[in-house]
């Protein structure tokens, strides 16, 4: 397990599992080891693709001796939805409604089968012309339920993100 001042990190990629162990000095993180294992098949046959997952992040965990930790993982692009949106210039839960409304429209489940966000990433204009984009993610819930159960089995889940999002 690792210590309390340690981040242990997880990227469930489409090819490959990556954990890493970083440590914090005088405000610069520092990667105090790693390792990855890859997975075969093809990313999209999802039936043999968790099972691998599950395996490759209990042999990581073991090997980096962090079994038990918590950790802050990403999932790769191709499980997830995303949408870049443009909307007018609202604020608050005036903006989350409109989100929510566009969330709906946009994402191709019924929102109810799905956990989304949004992040705002930009805005631009002024007055009447001022306009926010946002960016729109979500995951099927059986998707990320199967992904934080093969996490789960070897380590605490404390945060999950969408790989290209989290650089």
């Amino acid at each position: 397990m690792a210590d309390k001042k340690s981040i242990v990190t997880l990227d469930i990629g489409s090819q490959r599992v990556t954990m890493a162990r970083f440590s914090l000095s005088k405000g610069n993180l520092i990667l105090q080891n790693y390792a990855y294992q890859y997975l075969v098949g093809d990313p999209a046959a999802d039936s043999a693709r968790i099972p691998q997952v599950s395996a490759a992040v209990k042999e990581l965990a073991s090997s980096l001796k962090l079994s038990g930790s918590d950790v802050y993982y990403t999932i790769s692009g191709h499980a997830v939805f995303t949408r870049f949106v443009t909307l007018p210039g609202l604020r608050g839960s005036d903006l989350h409604q409109l989100v929510e409304f566009e969330a709906q429209q946009n994402v191709p489940f019924p929102i109810e089968e799905v956990t989304w966000a949004y992040q705002q990433v930009s805005s631009s204009g002024e007055g009447e012309d001022k306009k926010v984009e946002v960016l729109l993610v979500a995951i099927k819930n059986d998707a990320i339920d199967e992904i934080n159960e093969a996490v789960g089995g070897s380590l605490v889940g404390r945060g999950v993100d969408v790989a290209p999002v989290a650089l």
